[in-house]
């Protein structure tokens, strides 16, 4: 499984994410705009590759970081950063990479509390 992590440096604990899917077997790909000598070096030894952006708030560089990893490693299987920040950077990302999970379509449901609540309450009805 390819996964590609979004700022896995940010916040400072969340590099145990990417630790434990290395662990379980998954190949972490780091994306973000930190220096890679800056890593701690648990989340360096984590990764599989790392990708550094000027600004991770250019869709462009995203693109082809995700481009990169697909080149050298095959199919992303997942996009995460575990951070709420970065949820419609990483649906627009699953929709025109075409990998399992919240895409475009369906991230108004995530985002928007009017939304979520439409959809569960006829759950617990």
């Amino acid at each position: 499984m390819n996964v590609v992590f979004l700022s896995p440096h940010f916040p400072p604990n969340f590099y145990s994410f990417c630790v434990n899917l290395r662990r379980m077997g998954a190949n972490v790909f780091g994306l973000a705009d930190e220096a890679y000598e800056s890593l701690r070096p648990e989340l360096k030894d984590a990764l599989n590759d790392y990708y550094r952006v000027v600004d991770m708030h250019s869709y462009d560089e995203l693109l082809s970081a995700c481009g990169h990893f697909t080149h050298r490693h095959g199919k992303i299987d997942r996009i995460d950063s575990q951070n709420e920040y970065w949820l419609e950077t990483e649906a627009r990302l699953r929709t025109d990479f075409n990998i399992f999970g919240v895409k475009n379509d369906e991230i108004g449901n995530v985002r928007l509390k009017t939304r979520m609540k439409e959809i569960f309450i006829p759950l617990t009805v």
